[in-house]
């Protein structure tokens, strides 16, 4: 498997993810189990936000993701884009799933144009692998979560604009 490949769906959840890459399933209202998550302290610890975010997708619990998400900077459609794409990972069984260091360059296809720009810094991504079978190639159907920091929590960081919207 190239590194390339292996790229593609970081990229295209980080471009996504202002835009964000999961697959879709219709939004449905929260039951109380699934709202309890969405109350909890948001993660600290890398263990913690990997049980955080495969609880949320295994639970359908969109509340826990819209809390961890970083929304600085993201637009109402990108907002709705992030979290249809979000919830289309709900539900679908994980075959593994772990926090990795981001590559320096992890992010420079994405920024390259200087269009877009992280709306914080990325240290970590977090590699959600789904127990399905491939949809190109050879590697398993994936969602890649750009990972930061802030204030002594992990959060999802979004690629926002740079600028306003065209013809603004």
């Amino acid at each position: 498997m190239s590194g390339r490949s292996m790229m593609k769906p970081g990229l295209r959840l980080a471009a996504l993810a202002l835009a964000a890459g999961l697959l879709a399933g219709p939004a449905t209202a929260q039951s109380a189990p699934e709202a309890a998550g969405s109350a909890a302290p948001l993660p600290a610890q890398a263990d913690a936000l990997v049980a955080y975010v495969t609880k949320a997708l295994t639970d359908h619990d969109l509340p826990a993701f819209e809390r961890l998400v970083n929304w600085t900077g993201t637009r109402a459609q990108r907002k709705r884009l992030t979290l249809y794409q979000i919830r289309s990972g709900f539900g679908r069984p994980i075959k593994a799933a772990a926090l990795e260091p981001m590559p320096d360059d992890g992010l420079s296809e994405a920024t390259s144009r200087g269009t877009l720009k992280a709306n914080m810094p990325v240290t970590e991504r977090l590699r959600v692998v789904f127990d399905e079978p491939p949809v190109e190639g050879d590697a398993a159907p994936t969602s890649v979560f750009l990972i930061g920091r802030e204030g002594g929590t992990y959060r999802i960081a979004l690629l926002v604009p740079t600028g306003p919207p065209r013809g603004k």
